[in-house]
């Protein structure tokens, strides 16, 4: 491992690599049973007065290192396809529009795990679980493209199907959102927030304590219970 100047304990029962998805729900879960656990992230722990305020600010928003850019959006590109993955405390979540869709029942009909057993029933109760870690709600206000879908829906007779997208955002229930308001996911273990204003800023970065990414709720549990970060760390062999 490459260590940044703070060193690192190396007595620890787990270690895990990346704070995207996988790794925070690792990290709280282990620590949940009582495991010692460290979490190893290559990118920055970006705070929200950290963030691009917009795509053009390269050095906050791309991760490009040679360049001296070390943002929260990698694209690595392929052959045949372009990857964009978040870099940071959070991962994905950093950068990701925050949408949290459930997959339609032909998904988990698919493949030649489908045999196997009823995967939509089987997993029905994890996708309830990561919806609730992750504040899942309706959207509370359409977008013009939002609104150019539900025209159609109405269009073709479809408009009993059209429905807001589901997203992992905190809104306030007050009239003017502005100040912090108590954790309103966890029973006050979580970090205060604030209420979407609708700025529009998911994928550059959450600049105002709405967006339900990765450190404010997995990450932040798991800290509560002992797992420790060590951000600005490169893994480069196991």
């Amino acid at each position: 491992m490459q260590q940044n100047k703070q060193g690192l304990d190396h007595d620890y029962d787990y270690v895990i690599v990346g704070s995207g998805f996988g790794g925070s729900v690792s990290a709280l879960r282990l620590s949940e049973k009582g495991y010692k656990v460290l979490v190893i992230e290559k990118g920055q722990w970006y705070k929200d007065k950290d963030y691009a305020k917009s795509a053009w600010n390269l050095k906050r928003w791309l991760w490009m290192p040679w360049f001296g850019l070390r943002g929260i959006m990698k694209i690595s590109v392929f052959r045949h396809v372009t990857v964009y993955s978040g870099v940071g405390v959070g991962g994905g979540s950093l950068t990701y529009g925050a949408t949290l869709p459930t997959p339609k029942a032909q998904f988990f009909n698919t493949g030649t795990w489908a045999k196997l057993q009823n995967w939509q029933q089987a997993l029905a109760p994890f996708y309830d679980n990561a919806l609730t870690m992750l504040g899942a709600s309706p959207n509370r206000k359409l977008a013009d493209a939002d609104i150019v879908i539900k025209d159609l829906a109405n269009d073709i007779g479809k408009s009993d199907q059209f429905e807001p997208s589901r997203v992992g955002i905190f809104f306030s229930d007050k009239a003017a959102p502005s100040g912090f308001e108590p954790d309103p996911y966890f029973s006050g273990k979580g970090p205060e927030r604030k209420g979407c204003i609708q700025c529009g800023s998911c994928m550059t970065g959450c600049s105002y304590n709405a967006k339900n990414t990765l450190d404010k709720n997995y990450l932040h549990l798991a800290q509560n219970l002992g797992a420790k970060i060590q951000a600005e760390t490169l893994v480069t062999d196991v």
